[in-house]
């Protein structure tokens, strides 16, 4: 459920969601200033669900501060050509040492049905994609907003 969307909007933004597989996630550096990056995403109806390498700077900038913002384009094959920003709440859940990406079964599953192939495009096995990427970034969203 997205706070803000109700009707027509919720369900766009819900069809929205299922379809496409990256999303602009928003952080903020130490020093303030914001850092977009695309990234892939499992949206299950009530959390977003991003993995990320343990170095990486969104992970570095989500320590210090959790909110974010999630973005998606503009969607070219619409007649409105809608854009949907969410704003959010991040958790971090890191592996243990050189171990796999802290996920559920029901996780495991979600994200390998989305990413799969371009999983098989960047020549990684999900083991490897899930031993590279062994941080997970859940987001709860606070706010959405469509137009």
């Amino acid at each position: 459920m997205l706070p803000g969307l109700e009707g027509e909007r919720a369900a766009r933004a819900e069809e929205r969601l299922s379809r496409e597989t990256v999303i602009w996630l928003t952080t903020v550096t130490p020093d303030g200033q914001p850092q977009t990056s695309p990234v892939g995403y499992v949206w299950n109806g009530m959390t977003f669900l991003i993995i990320s390498a343990p170095g990486a700077p969104k992970v570095r900038n989500l320590r210090g501060n959790a909110r974010v913002a999630l973005h998606l384009d503009l969607d070219t094959g619409s007649e409105d050509h809608s854009v949907l920003t969410i704003e959010g709440e991040a958790e971090l859940d890191h592996a243990q040492a050189g171990g796999l990406a802290p996920l559920t079964e029901d996780e495991v599953s979600a994200y390998l049905e989305k990413h799969r192939e371009a999983m098989d495009g960047a020549g990684m096995t999900p083991e490897e994609a899930f031993t590279e990427l062994s941080t997970a970034i859940r987001v709860a969203p606070t706010r959405a907003r469509s137009y």
